[in-house]
């Protein structure tokens, strides 16, 4: 039984990879949910596509994730590529480094929108 719901469900075809690359690839977080929700979601999709014989290397996986940041994020994840040795970050640092960030963000009471509002109105003085 399990066995056949393995075929059916966890198939290693490649349109079954190609669509759980795509739905990884297309995985973005939003500001109003946490963050911890959204690192649930990476890494269930992450396992899914291991499940599937696609694998990738840490680093390459810690910049996947500072990719599904929103736009807001910009200035966070371009300071972590620019600090990061030849712009590698390891995915337990972008982990790490991104829920520091939202703390940070919630306990000075930064949304997404007010920070791009502060950076239009900066732009136009």
């Amino acid at each position: 039984m399990w066995q056949t719901l393995e075929s059916l469900y966890a198939s290693k075809s490649g349109s079954n990879k190609l669509y759980l690359l795509k739905k990884f690839v297309e995985l973005k977080y939003k500001d109003e949910t946490p963050f911890t929700e959204h690192l649930s979601e990476f890494q269930g999709r992450r396992d899914q596509l291991s499940a599937a014989c696609i694998n990738f290397d840490d680093d390459v996986l810690g910049l996947f994730l500072l990719i599904t940041l929103p736009d807001s994020w910009e200035t966070f994840w371009v300071s972590m590529i620019s600090v990061a040795p030849n712009g590698i970050v390891p995915l337990q640092i972008a982990k790490t480094s991104t829920l520091n960030e939202e703390m940070r963000r919630k306990a000075q009471g930064i949304s997404s929108q007010s920070e791009v509002l502060v950076t239009k109105n900066r732009g136009r003085s």
